[in-house]
């Protein structure tokens, strides 16, 4: 998460696209999260807890505060993000983004499990 927000920060918008779950890259806005990172002064982030899952694939949740200050005055957003790690990488699974997958069909994680005993709980 420190990772992300510091993306944010930087304006590091290929990271960001790189470390959301790779079915979910296609539907997100780039040009809406790269002026959101522009248009904001960051103002701190603060990881309240995070939650290892265990699991094949590892899944974990990451609840933290992020700060920052935009024309329309001071923000603070709480979130309890999910994550899934494939291959040794952590990746993001972004709440505001579809999967198209059903049930019974192959998790979009790359985990070779359905969708159902994998991450459809965590969207």
């Amino acid at each position: 998460m420190r990772s992300r927000y510091s993306a944010y920060v930087l304006g590091l918008i290929d990271y960001l696209l790189a470390t959301t779950l790779p079915a979910q890259q296609a539907g997100l806005d780039r040009a809406a999260i790269g002026a959101w990172s522009a248009q904001s002064s960051w103002r701190g982030l603060e990881v309240e807890s995070s939650e290892l899952l265990g699991g094949q694939p590892e899944h974990a949740f990451v609840t933290f505060t992020a700060r920052w200050h935009d024309a329309s005055g001071e923000h603070a957003h709480r979130e309890r993000s999910a994550f899934v790690q494939h291959d040794t990488r952590w990746y993001f699974i972004d709440p505001t983004v579809a999967m198209h997958s059903g049930r019974n069909d192959p998790c979009p994680c790359g985990s070779g499990q359905k969708f159902k005993k994998c991450c459809a709980g965590f969207v």
